[in-house]
């Protein structure tokens, strides 16, 4: 059985490399698709890239996508493809910045 799952999640957490980023935490948006070999709780995948975000204060946008694809990987062997974008909304005014990522295992 293979497994689909659409994850978009909203928080706040500490991200980027300006002085204020590193200061105040900022709302960040994360749309996240995966497929897998056998089940993936979708729940589960959620709060392991709530915590990791939450816990690592990431300098860039490149380098949290890239970590989160590694640690969900490894925390979910059974996922053979992961497509996750995380995005500024509030950053730049009028504008959403953000990063795309997409992985096959």
């Amino acid at each position: 059985m293979q497994s689909h799952i659409s994850i978009k999640i909203h928080f706040k957490c500490i991200i980027g490399i300006l002085n204020f980023e590193r200061k105040k935490k900022q709302k960040i948006c994360i749309k996240l698709k995966a497929k897998a070999n056998d089940f993936l709780d979708y729940a589960k995948v959620s709060k392991k890239i709530k915590k990791i975000y939450k816990k690592e204060k990431f300098f860039t946008l490149e380098e949290s996508v890239d970590f989160i694809c590694e640690k969900l990987h490894s925390k979910f062997p059974q996922i053979i493809y992961l497509k996750i974008a995380t995005f500024k909304p509030k950053i730049i005014k009028n504008s959403i910045v953000g990063v795309k990522l997409k992985k096959r295992y």
